[in-house]
């Protein structure tokens, strides 16, 4: 059972790290429901099959407690997330250390599953099996809504996250939304004078001075995968003026720093070229002085710094679920 609650933790909460909408809620229970389940397990393992190991003083019994105590400490930081009692330092938030772990994690489960084959049989799904994997996962599943009944009572953080489990910050304040980019994909050195910037729209030069002459109030909440959320009244202009009734497969945006994302084209009418927010410029790390704005997206699709938008005839799921770089 631990290996399918270790997989079914991976796959639910990688749908919920790319899902930006209401279905990301589901996603997210289900993580929950799996990751505090491991924990029960844990105790029961600890008792019976790690203690028994540790008597036999083999060599990679060392590998086998550090998998326990990463399943243990990436469930933890999950449950701090969740509830709202840390939130990390910097950008090491407690989510994004909570992905770090789990994916560190991963080869260590391969290995775990490797170095114990064992064919599956009938008998393994016998009256009893089943019977103590609902009682784990009904276990979990009570943990899960004690959680979020106490982070309600108590008042924590965690008792007003969004569907997607971020925390909200800096709402209609611009200065206080967090800068954090994807991975490594750092601002430019430089973005110089907005009346600088080089926009490519379809190969044409697009005047950013011009866009903000047209940009119009657009409310959309920016839901970053570090955990938390910021709705700001964007600045911003309908990519379908830009692009008109133009066909293709995809439309691709990619930023000045080469980071790129492509989109279906039936999506264009929800995407918008931002040029500031609240009626101020944008900021350099919010990805001045053009951004893209994707409502019902999490952040790694909000482009910044955005040079250049084309069509592409790639359709758009031939990419990786999310960027490498």
């Amino acid at each position: 059972m631990l290996e399918v609650l270790v997989v079914g933790a991976l796959a639910s909460g990688l749908v919920s790290w790319g899902i930006g909408t209401a279905w990301s809620k589901v996603a997210t229970a289900i993580h929950a429901v799996c990751g505090l389940s491991l924990l029960v397990l844990a105790a029961a393992k600890i008792r019976g099959s790690v203690a028994v190991g540790m008597r036999r003083r083999r060599v990679n019994r060392w590998l086998s407690v550090g998998f326990g105590l990463l399943v243990v400490a990436t469930v933890t930081l999950g449950v701090l997330h969740t509830t709202g009692l840390w939130f990390g330092v910097g950008y090491g938030t407690a989510l994004w250390t909570h992905f770090l772990l789990a994916f560190v994690l991963t080869p260590l489960f391969v290995w775990h599953v490797v170095s114990r084959p064992a064919r599956p049989k009938l008998a393994d799904l016998d009256r009893r099996a089943v019977l103590r994997a609902g009682v784990v996962l009904a276990a979990g599943a009570a943990l899960y809504g004690a959680q979020e009944v106490a982070a309600r009572v108590a008042g924590l953080a965690g008792g007003s996250r969004r569907f997607t489990g971020s925390h909200e910050v800096g709402s209609f304040d611009p200065a206080r939304m967090p800068t954090v980019s994807w991975i490594n994909d750092r601002a430019p050195a430089s973005t110089g004078a907005a009346t600088d910037w080089h926009l490519d729209v379809l190969g044409e030069a697009v005047d950013v001075a011009g866009l903000a002459s047209r940009a119009r109030p657009v409310l959309a909440a920016l839901d970053c995968t570090g955990g938390w959320w910021s709705r700001q009244s964007w600045d911003a202009v309908p990519l379908r003026d830009l692009i008109g009734e133009r066909s293709a497969p995809s439309i691709e945006i990619t930023s000045a720093t080469g980071y790129s994302r492509r989109f279906p084209l039936s999506a264009v009418d929800d995407l918008y070229l931002a040029v500031g927010y609240g009626g101020r410029p944008l900021r350099r790390g919010h990805g001045a002085p053009v951004r893209l704005v994707a409502p019902g997206r999490r952040g790694p699709w909000w482009i910044k710094w955005v040079s250049s938008v084309q069509l592409d005839d790639r359709p758009w799921w031939l990419q990786t679920p999310f960027p490498l770089e």
